[in-house]
């Protein structure tokens, strides 16, 4: 019962390679795709606090709403057409440009009317 296995650690070895190597493709595009999505993510909510912090001067009437303009920021550029009732904004970030549209009606200060009530 002494017999002498002859096997070939080649063919093992190179399975184990072939294996490591598939896990660790898998995981490294795991990795580079969970890191592009929370970078276009934290960009898109940069973007939409621009927009918002544009709109918030507007409506405080900090800034003046002409027909055409941009608003430069540390990280990119807002630029914005008005017409009657919507505001189209393009915001440039990082190589990236985001559109967004909202809707806004200007209320002038002489268009303003109190109800005034006599006692």
């Amino acid at each position: 019962m002494n017999k002498k296995y002859k096997g070939g650690v080649l063919l093992t070895a190179l399975l184990f390679v072939f294996l490591f190597s598939f896990i660790f493709t898998l995981v490294l595009e795991d990795f580079q795709l969970t890191h592009r999505f929370t970078k276009k993510t934290k960009d898109y909510y940069i973007a939409k606090t621009m927009v918002s912090m544009f709109l918030s001067d507007i409506k405080q009437e900090k800034q003046q709403l002409v027909k055409k303009g941009y608003q430069n920021f540390s990280i990119g550029t807002l630029q914005y057409e008005y017409d009657q009732a919507t505001i189209s904004i393009v915001v440039q970030l990082n190589q990236t440009t985001y559109s967004f549209q909202e809707q806004y009606k200007e209320v002038k200060k002489n268009q303003i009317k109190t109800n005034i009530v006599a006692d």
